[in-house]
């Protein structure tokens, strides 16, 4: 058995143990894909800017590009904690995506996941990240059909055809009140 053999037998041995309490895969964000507008028309080499959280405190950051009908994407990231792995503690990760235009900010996508998984309905919203720069900012939520019980939400000025109710952010802090 050659070296390099012994090694590869030995990180498939120790590495359920690391994942436990070493590191291990954080999933911060899903593949984007989208396209930006002004009443309907494209916005080309726009600049857009991802921003994402994990409890380790580094802020990991990327950008993008608009293309000439408005299109634009961002690869899916995933990274390899060194934080311990304890449980019952809270992971969480949060997300955000937004540009500038004509010296005004705008939101694209905010949200915080409780989980270091990928969630279905979150990647299902960003692989439609569509934002017209009329759209007001909202807060919304979304449907868990796996936790009914874990509110799912966000801030955008996105719009979906389904699975979007927007809301008050008082009712947010109330929903998440009656779950308890």
């Amino acid at each position: 058995m050659s070296l390099i053999d012994k090694l590869q037998s030995f990180s498939t041995i120790i590495q359920p143990l690391l994942d436990k309490f070493g590191t291990y895969k954080v999933h911060l964000c899903p593949e984007v894909t989208g396209r930006l507008t002004n009443n309907g028309e494209p916005l080309a080499n726009v600049k857009i800017e991802r921003g994402l959280y994990f409890c380790d405190g580094k802020a990991r950051k990327d950008a993008t590009y608009t293309d000439a009908h408005g299109n634009f994407n961002f690869p899916e990231w995933i990274i390899r904690s060194d934080q311990p792995g304890i449980p019952f503690v809270d992971m969480r990760t949060a997300q955000q995506i937004k540009f500038f235009y004509k010296r005004q900010e705008y939101l694209l996508w905010a949200a915080t996941l409780y989980s270091i998984h990928p969630m279905h309905e979150y990647s299902q919203k960003l692989k439609e990240l569509n934002g017209d720069i009329n759209n007001k900012e909202v807060f919304f939520k979304f449907d868990n059909p796996e936790q009914p019980n874990l509110l799912l939400t966000g801030s955008s000025i996105c719009r979906w055809d389904k699975d979007f109710t927007i809301i008050d952010p008082q009712q947010i802090i109330d929903e998440a009140n009656n779950l308890n």
